[in-house]
């Protein structure tokens, strides 16, 4: 069953499936929930929740010039608090991540453990700022289209298209454009030497612009951290590879729980 209910600030449109273990995932700029709807089959053996980031799909508007990414990850805590969850893994996918590694850096303390699909620490590479800056343009100027062009890369079949079109419709294209620059201009390098929690980074071997952050990861993150190469994979690993995602993400959950 899914349950939706509200943070103690302003409302977060949430789905929770299943028990036990809890997976908090976080989803990129101009998209929500539904980008992770091929991983509530994880529900099947953990705690699977899903929530709309501030001023995507049903989640309220907040500060759409203002906020911050560590805002975005205060969101995320004070869910948890809502839900009277202590600690949950965090998986951010793309710049989900950015979101999900604010939230490692600022409560480790209820970090049971950090899932990135396609995560980078840092956006320094010319391909990925292209990325950025046009994700920024069109938000700004064809929200629209956006919407037209992220969901086409983003869906499986036509169904998946039709509903991920009218849900992100009721999103805030302001606060899409402040997300993207947040993330864009998120650095937090010099933090991952720290960490101490379990690690988990997944990558499609085909999706290359992406991995130059892969090898700052395994540079600087500690020796116990697991790398996972999708073979024949781009970037959109949630939707397009699905099976050996969510196999992944169980595999390591459940060897640590």
């Amino acid at each position: 069953m899914a349950l939706a209910g509200l943070t103690s600030e302003f409302q977060i449109y949430y789905e929770k499936l299943g028990s036990g273990t809890p997976i908090v995932f976080l989803h990129p700029p101009a998209m929500s929930h539904l980008v992770f709807r091929y991983q509530k089959d994880l529900s099947l053996s953990c705690q699977t929740i899903f929530p709309d980031i501030r001023g995507h799909g049903r989640s309220s508007v907040k500060g759409a010039n203002t906020f911050s990414i560590f805002d975005l990850a205060d969101d995320v805590a004070n869910l948890l608090d809502h839900l009277l969850i202590d600690e949950a893994f965090i998986c951010g996918y793309s710049s989900g991540g950015s979101i999900a590694q604010a939230f490692v850096q600022k409560y480790p303390q209820r970090t049971k453990g950090l899932i990135l699909s396609g995560g980078f620490s840092e956006v320094s590479t010319f391909a990925l700022k292209k990325q950025f800056q046009s994700g920024i343009k069109l938000a700004k100027n064809t929200p629209a289209l956006l919407n037209q062009i992220l969901v086409s890369t983003h869906s499986n079949t036509a169904q998946d298209r039709k509903e991920m079109l009218s849900y992100h419709k009721q999103s805030d294209p302001k606060s899409w454009v402040r997300y993207y620059k947040e993330s864009l201009s998120f650095d937090c390098t010099d933090q991952i030497k720290e960490w101490r929690f379990p690690l988990l980074f997944i990558y499609g071997d085909l999706a290359e612009h992406m991995h130059p952050y892969r090898r700052i990861y395994q540079r600087n993150v500690h020796p116990k951290a697991q790398f996972v190469m999708l073979t024949k994979a781009l970037h959109q690993l949630p939707i397009k590879h699905y099976e050996s995602f969510n196999a992944e993400i169980k595999r390591f959950v459940t060897g640590l729980t």
